[in-house]
């Protein structure tokens, strides 16, 4: 036995679309700028951003002035309905209404779009400073290394200098020192050695004087 289909008035079909249309509106809308997906370049980032949501802003006041029309078209409509009873006029107050449905959820739509892009574009936005504060953080710690570097030369060259002065003026000192005293040695050396010369000479010709003393005598008996 064949089941009868149930025939759908048109009031109904649009009763029905209106109905799907706030369903649909009432649901979490997915957009593109709100998946995170790797883009080519970092300089790249915020231009595509700002991109997405100029792009979302301009939907935005298009879905407002398509909402702005279906209203003033669904006015119009009331307006004639409230003289018009017809079937005709019914029928065109409810696609007029739908429309406005259709409008509304289309704007909530595009909104939703536009206030991800602004919140994406302010994450990269907070990134791209964040990255800037860190390299002007690491470019501000190699300029200090390498000032510092500079520094520790200059200063160890310095230490050096006054090191190696204050060495050799002590090792001056101490070389003055150790000459004076062998200085001191030799002359005590050259003294003694002086004194014992001058005592053997002084033998020597104590020696020489006796001898020719001895030899006199030896003489005058000879000659006798």
């Amino acid at each position: 036995m064949a089941i009868a289909k149930k025939k759908t008035t048109p009031a109904a079909a649009k009763k029905n679309k209106v109905a799907n249309t706030a369903v649909n509106a009432s649901k979490p809308v997915v957009t593109k700028t709100t998946v995170a997906k790797p883009l080519p370049t970092a300089s790249a980032l915020p231009s595509a951003a700002q991109k997405a949501v100029d792009k979302a802003v301009a939907a935005v006041t298009k879905a407002e002035d398509a909402l702005a029309k279906a209203n003033a078209k669904k006015a119009q409509v009331a307006n004639k309905a409230k003289t018009s009873k017809t079937a005709t006029t019914k029928n065109q107050l409810v696609t007029a209404r739908a429309a406005v449905a259709k409008a509304r959820a289309g704007l909530v739509a595009v909104k939703k779009t536009a206030s991800g892009a602004k919140f994406n574009l302010k994450v990269i936005a907070t990134e791209a400073a964040i990255r800037n504060k860190a390299a002007k953080a690491d470019a501000a710690v190699i300029e200090l290394a390498a000032s510092l570097e500079a520094k520790r030369k200059a200063d160890l060259a310095k230490a050096i200098a006054a090191f190696e002065s204050k060495w050799s003026a002590a090792r001056a000192r101490q070389d003055a020192r150790k000459v004076k005293l062998a200085e001191k040695k030799a002359l005590a050396k050259t003294a003694a050695v002086a004194k014992k010369a001058k005592a053997k000479v002084s033998a020597l010709k104590k020696a020489k004087a006796e001898k020719i003393a001895v030899k006199k005598p030896a003489t005058a008996t000879a000659k006798v």
